[in-house]
């Protein structure tokens, strides 16, 4: 269902709601220093985010902690002043947890055993979604989406403990983007509402380790590669542009993962991971990061699997949780199709790991860590049972989705929160 405009300018208004003054006091809480000019330099260069509305500059709510990750002048005078890294600058930054260690282990399971899934995790998630009191009329019915993780892959076993309220609808399995539904009133004034559910599921690690030799070119006439190579505008875009981009960057190459290889690296070398506004007020999210370079995760595997298609690499969307003990959130990421290994993940967001082990260091192209809730397979797909209004996030699924008669409640109308408990089944380093 489309976003009419004044839905689409009160998105952006709550995107960008920092004034100058504003940003100028969190500025000089990292740099005390900050020189007279430098807030407008910095945003005159886009490494500061703005836009004008209402006739005022206003700034995106990330826009400090995006300009650490953009503007090296900035984070290395705010690292000189806080004698410390700054937190943010890559996906992974702030882990307690040895991941790099984990992915070694992994790929040495992989070549004792057998590649693909090893080293399974025994998770147990809790998912609570808060509606703000007021946010509808009391006794109202509220019609709530929560994610559901999905079943194949690297999550099996998924058994749904307990929902607040009872009998929720769970999903078909094969639904692309997979939800549990439930249904209650509206809390009296004052008092939240309140939605839950808990699961339990088992993940694994992925280590495919791919032979180049073995990989082979990609049959054309089959319906997935019709299906997979296509453009499906708005955000998955295969304009002219991206076209030569995915021409320069593969060359003559013909080998399929070969190519997807050669994708991976130039992202990791040429895009930035920053935060991104609300996907629902990006006109297109690939052509967003061709023209900026920038983006979240989402952001960035939508332009990666646009890439993949223009290049005749088969490609696809994946999103959820990750549950990275220290870093748990949302998360998106691709997955590409090669022969005969089929369907691989990559990652493109996480880049190139920090080490010289050329197989750990490529990890994320192929591979994946066994700390994520698999809850999409495609983006922007009907919700089970459909939504009756616009969605809040009409491209991924991951937060949730709340509504009642009189319409859709945004973000700023409720709250999401997750935890988790895990234990590794094998070796007890989780």
């Amino acid at each position: 269902m489309a976003i009419d405009d004044g839905e689409l300018l009160k998105r952006v208004r709550h995107d960008y709601r920092l004034s100058e003054a504003e940003v100028e006091a969190r500025l000089r809480a990292e740099l005390p220093d900050l020189a007279p000019d430098e807030l407008r330099r910095w945003s005159e260069s886009g490494a500061l985010e703005w836009r004008t509305i209402d006739g005022e500059r206003r700034y995106f709510n990330r826009a400090v902690v995006n300009l650490w990750r953009l503007c090296p002048e900035a984070r290395d005078r705010r690292a000189a002043y806080s004698g410390a890294r700054p937190s943010g600058d890559t996906g992974v930054s702030g882990l307690e947890f040895d991941l790099l260690g984990r992915m070694r282990r992994a790929v040495e399971a992989a070549k004792a055993t057998g590649p693909g899934y090893v080293r399974p995790i025994r998770i147990r998630l809790g998912y609570r979604l808060t509606v703000r009191p007021g946010a509808a009329p009391e006794g109202e019915t509220l019609r709530c989406w929560l994610p559901l993780p999905r079943v194949g892959g690297q999550n099996l076993d998924l058994a749904v403990i307990a929902t607040d309220p009872a009998g929720a609808a769970a999903a078909p399995e094969e639904a692309p983007q997979r939800t549990l539904y439930l249904e209650r009133p509206a809390s009296p004034a004052g008092l939240p509402t309140v939605f839950s559910a808990s699961y339990e599921f088992t993940s694994r690690d992925y280590a495919p380790l791919v032979d180049p030799e073995r990989v082979r070119p990609a049959d054309a006439s089959t319906a997935l590669y019709r299906e997979y190579t296509a453009e499906r505008p708005p955000h998955l875009s295969l304009s002219p542009e991206i076209r030569s981009l995915a021409e320069s960057i593969v060359g003559a190459e013909a080998n399929p993962y070969l190519k997807a290889r050669l994708i991976f690296e130039w992202f990791d070398r040429n895009v930035t991971y920053t935060a991104a506004p609300e996907y629902s007020t990006i006109p297109s999210l690939s052509e967003y990061c061709l023209r900026e370079r920038r983006g979240d995760c989402g952001v960035q595997a939508m332009l990666f699997i646009a890439l993949c298609r223009a290049a005749g690499v088969p490609a696809r969307w994946q999103s959820g949780l990750t549950l990275l003990p220290g870093k748990m959130n949302l998360h998106d990421w691709a997955m590409f199709h090669v022969e005969p290994y089929g369907w691989l993940p990559a990652d493109p967001s996480r880049g190139f790991r920090d080490t010289d082990d050329e197989e750990l260091r490529w990890f994320y192209l192929g591979g994946i860590d066994a700390f994520r809730a698999v809850v999409n397979d495609d983006y922007g797909r009907e919700l089970y049972p459909p939504k009756r209004f616009e969605r809040s996030e009409p491209t991924d699924f991951q937060r949730g989705e709340v509504e009642w008669s009189g319409g859709n409640l945004y973000f700023d109308d409720w709250d999401y929160e997750f935890g988790i408990e895990y234990r590794d089944l094998d070796s007890g380093d989780a």
